[in-house]
């Protein structure tokens, strides 16, 4: 595993760093698609994005069995990005996770993810990927804000009715610019996961941690404890099935912490990244039809190379 930062001044100039920097980390760039084993991804950068495709595989330029999703990173036109930015690219390989943050405006951040699940017998390729927007997310509405369901206690997650689908798969039931998938065969043939909801096969979303999540930090000693960021998918008869964990990235709240300084648990070290940007009084988020351009104090904690 290994941590690379620096500073670009476009989407077109994050897209080669990631190009370069991971095919010297064993992925292979042909025809503009990134791929290691059964990983298949195509970056797109604009003047306004920076564009995430997956696929299950590659015939000469272009992806097959693409997901009819594509996730992003996106300037939108309320708050656009200041270039130059800073970039945090976490790069690992067992399993084959990576993990891109861009950090803006002083305390704004976006992110770009993908993976292959570790799970066995999910069928599929298991790969996953997410992002701050979906690919469909219009930059130029006037909204574009994060709305965060946490309506009775028992529900958590953002609500993309217009922009944010923050990624992590860090979703409610709510809204429709969900921004996490994988793919998966349960439930049917094996297909891109893209559906959060209560259906079969649907994603579930982040609920299922909403009690640890809203009890965090300890009232005891206000530590800040590390929860995995579980992929569940709904099966027949009521189940649930976890299809995949992160390795190396974990949900936890943002309370008391310094950003700048990595979180120790023995030989371990993570670093803590806002979803979008922290605001500690707000800490729980601003919910629809109000919505807010931060974050609380959920967030994510990367592991950060030795």
């Amino acid at each position: 595993m290994a941590t690379f930062t620096g500073q670009v001044a476009s989407f077109a100039a994050l897209k080669t760093t990631i190009e370069t920097t991971l095919s010297a980390r064993g992925w292979t760039l042909e025809n503009g698609i990134l791929s290691k084993s059964i990983a298949f991804v195509q970056l797109i950068a604009t003047a306004t994005e920076l564009r995430l495709q997956a696929g299950t595989g590659q015939a000469a330029a272009a992806l097959t069995g693409a997901c009819p999703q594509s996730v992003k990173l996106l300037s939108f036109t309320n708050a656009p990005i200041q270039w130059p930015a800073v970039y945090l690219l976490h790069v690992f390989d067992t399993p084959d996770e990576i993990y891109v943050v861009l950090r803006y405006n002083v305390d704004r951040h976006q992110h770009l993810n993908w993976g292959v699940s570790s799970m066995l017998q999910i069928g599929g390729s298991g790969l996953w990927c997410s992002g701050t927007f979906r690919g469909d997310v219009d930059g130029t509405r006037a909204g574009v804000k994060v709305y965060i369901d946490t309506n009775t206690g028992t529900q958590l997650g953002a609500a993309p009715y217009d922009g944010f689908g923050l990624g992590f798969f860090f979703a409610s039931i709510a809204g429709t610019y969900h921004s996490s998938f994988i793919h998966c065969g349960l439930e049917g043939a094996p297909a891109w996961r893209t559906n959060v909801g209560g259906n079969t096969g649907d994603l579930l979303g982040v609920s299922h941690k909403a009690g640890l999540l809203h009890a965090l930090p300890s009232q005891f000693n206000q530590a800040t404890v590390l929860l995995p960021i579980d992929v569940l998918m709904a099966r027949q008869a009521q189940g649930q099935t976890i299809v995949a964990t992160l390795a190396h990235a974990r949900y936890c709240r943002l309370d008391h912490l310094d950003l700048n300084a990595p979180l120790i648990y023995g030989p371990e070290r993570w670093m803590a990244y806002p979803l979008h940007a922290l605001h500690p009084v707000q800490r729980n988020g601003v919910g629809w039809p109000i919505g807010g351009q931060h974050t609380g104090t959920f967030g994510i904690a990367l592991r950060e190379s030795p």
